[in-house]
Formats: structure tokens, C-alpha cells, sequence
């Protein structure tokens, strides 16, 4: 069998959920909860697409060049998702979730799937209600506020 980018994007990411879960079982139950609530449902997800991607791979292996054309068109995707990863990593940990995640939204929405002002507006607003009445509101969770925010708003 080979292995290609695919698969090995799909265990990286299964690594950092399943690790993410496996360090906040150690956490207090409140502290836990958010790390849990992401890191489970990364996992499983993760689990799917490492199925998925198994199977294609062991079906292209049979009858065929391993890098065939869509693999060849598929980098450049791949790319730019990563990207958008590292943006989002950037963006989070300087401003934290309640202020960057929106905008970092707004951007991939407008900028990466090329979405309409409407769509991309409405899921920024949906991620800042969903953060702020739910997680900061509803359920009193401390949210990571950003290496730069605190600076700015003192």
C-alpha cells in the first residue's frame, strides 16, 4: 500500500484531536469541557476519513499510477487549506476566539470558498452568537482571550 498526502494529513489530524482529547481528560470537569466537545467529534471524524482514505488508496494501488490526476489537482487545495489553518492559528492565538474567529470566518467564507457578503457576513455572525451566548453567556466558559487583545483593550 501506498501512502500518500492524503493519509498522512488525515493521521496528523487524528494525532492532534485524539492527543487534544487524551490531555483534557486529565483537566477539571469545567476546563475539560471545551477540549472534549471539539476533540471527541475530531476524533470520530477523523477516524472516517482515515477509513476513506485507506480505501481509495488500496482501490488506486491496483490499477494504476499512484499519483493520478486528481491527486496531482487536489495539492494545490490542500495548500491553501493549510493556509487557512495557520491563519486561523495565528489569528486565535493573537486575538483570541471571541474577536478572531469571526473575522478569520468572514475571510474564508468570502476569500476561500468565495462565498456571497451575505453568506460570509451571516456565518460571522452566527460564529461571534454561537461563542458569545452560548460558551461565554449560557455556559460561564473562559474563553482564551488572545496574546494581543488584552493589550489593546487593557
Amino acid at each position: 500500500m501506498i501512502i500518500n498526502a492524503r493519509v498522512i494529513t488525515t493521521l496528523a489530524m487524528l494525532t492532534i484531536f485524539a492527543g487534544m482529547s487524551l490531555m483534557a481528560a486529565g483537566y477539571p470537569p469545567k476546563a475539560r469541557f471545551l477540549p472534549l466537545l471539539v476533540g471527541i467529534p475530531g476524533t470520530i471524524m477523523c477516524l472516517a476519513q482515515l477509513i476513506i482514505d485507506i480505501r481509495q488508496v488500496l482501490a488506486a494501488s491496483g490499477d494504476g499510477p499512484p499519483l493520478d490526476a486528481e491527486a496531482i489537482a487536489q495539492r494545490p487545495r490542500e495548500a491553501r487549506m493549510f493556509l487557512w489553518l495557520g491563519a486561523f492559528f495565528a489569528g486565535i492565538l493573537a486575538f483570541g476566539f471571541l474577536y478572531a474567529a469571526p473575522v478569520l470566518i468572514l475571510a474564508f467564507m468570502r476569500l476561500g470558498e468565495r462565498e456571497s457578503w451575505t453568506a460570509s457576513i451571516v456565518a460571522a455572525v452566527a460564529t461571534f452568537a454561537v461563542l458569545y451566548l452560548v460558551f461565554v453567556r449560557l455556559l460561564g466558559l473562559f474563553l482564551f482571550e488572545g496574546l494581543i487583545t488584552p493589550l489593546i483593550l487593557g
